[in-house]
């Protein structure tokens, strides 16, 4: 069988979706060889699959393009009916609304563009919207990253061909064990100016991740002489964020640290480093950095939102959504626990970080290609 994979979006801004469509995509060649692999990249091949491209089975295009918009909706197209395969799959965006091929594999992540709009920029919601209805159309076969995520698409657009295809933990988490060092440590607080002991929270810096009632809470709970921990951000800067970075810049400063965008290879450590992994977005499809803490045995308190139990089941503790007093309870009852109760935290939720990997979900989408 030929399958095309769409890896274009890999060459402009790497959230979770982005990682999402490397590991799996990197994961399924690895692991296939009997398959016959046509990766499209936009302007050059990600480093990532420089390895894989020596396999006889794996070869690449790469489509110059500039303006987002433009390269996906027409660029990107032009290419697509060029080529003859069985599967055409987009594990990141939908498919371009004009490709009208048999055999789509699209990827439906969540929801947002309908359940928690103005979390959006208008424009791009309108076009989310667009594309997720095409890509409903036209699919084969719909991916999506949880249970909960499945059951929205399934009862907004009434459809049954909907399959569950979970994230993973990252094979540079999995890979930081022997680097867990002091030296290491201390390497990576003096890169990114960390303090010895801080929440943490990872995120794009957008208002769906719901930082600005991280923010009250945690400093009502240093005016109140309740937290001497810091707080510290990491994560690239998204879209309506401007007045919140100000804000910590000008009063803040001393008690928040924002590290922007921050290497791979070091974000084991600057987890492994951290008390407490807060996660308080409104809204996830699935949540990567939840199960990427649970895994560097952080205990993690998270909103009690969309896919986000469904992923920390009873292994973490939950406050309910955008509730900042629940939240600032929560913060304390964790600096209130022994540490065997920590302990038992943390033990319960590496158990239930390492069921999500890369190698099962590769076998599974490989097994639903050949249906």
């Amino acid at each position: 069988m030929k399958i095309l994979i769409d890896l274009t979006s890999l060459s402009d801004n790497f959230s979770g979706i982005e990682r999402y469509a490397l590991n799996i995509s990197v994961e399924m060649m690895k692991n296939d060889r009997n398959n016959e692999y046509i990766l499209l990249f936009k302007n050059s091949v990600h480093s990532s699959y420089t390895e894989l491209l020596e396999n006889r089975n794996v070869a690449s295009i790469v489509i110059p393009g500039k303006n987002k918009l433009i390269f996906g909706q027409l660029t990107l197209v032009k290419y697509l009916y060029k080529i003859k395969a069985d599967r055409y799959i987009f594990l990141a965006f939908p498919s371009p609304i004009l490709f009208r091929k048999k055999g789509i594999i699209n990827t439906i992540h969540d929801l947002t563009a309908w359940d928690y709009p103005d979390t959006m920029k208008s424009l791009s919601r309108i076009y989310f919207k667009f594309g997720i209805r095409n890509a409903v159309k036209v699919s084969k076969e719909i991916l999506t990253v949880s249970k909960f995520s499945k059951k929205r698409i399934m009862d907004k657009f009434g459809k049954e061909n909907v399959n569950i295809i979970y994230n993973g933990v990252s094979e540079v988490f999995l890979k930081s064990d022997a680097e867990n060092n002091e030296q290491n440590i201390l390497d990576v607080r003096n890169k990114y100016k960390l303090p010895n002991k801080y929440l943490m929270c990872l995120c794009t810096l957008e208002p769906r991740k719901n930082l600005e009632l991280l923010i009250n809470a945690y400093i009502e709970l240093r005016n109140e002489n309740r937290l001497n921990l810091k707080l510290v951000l990491v994560g690239r800067k998204g879209w309506k964020i401007e007045n919140l970075l100000n804000d910590i810049n000008n009063k803040y400063v001393n008690d928040i640290i924002v590290t922007g965008f921050v290497d791979d290879k070091d974000l084991p450590l600057i987890y492994k480093a951290a008390s407490c992994f807060v996660f308080p977005s409104l809204y996830e499809g699935f949540g990567i950095p939840v199960i990427e803490a649970m895994y560097m045995n952080i205990p993690v308190i998270c909103s009690n939102t969309s896919s986000l139990p469904e992923v920390v089941e009873n292994c973490g503790i939950l406050f309910e959504n955008n509730n900042k007093e629940d939240l600032k309870i929560k913060i304390l009852e964790f600096l209130e626990k022994n540490e065997n109760e920590i302990n038992t935290i943390i033990k319960a939720a590496k158990k239930r970080s390492e069921e999500f990997n890369w190698f099962n979900e590769s076998v599974k989408l490989i097994k639903l290609l050949l249906k």
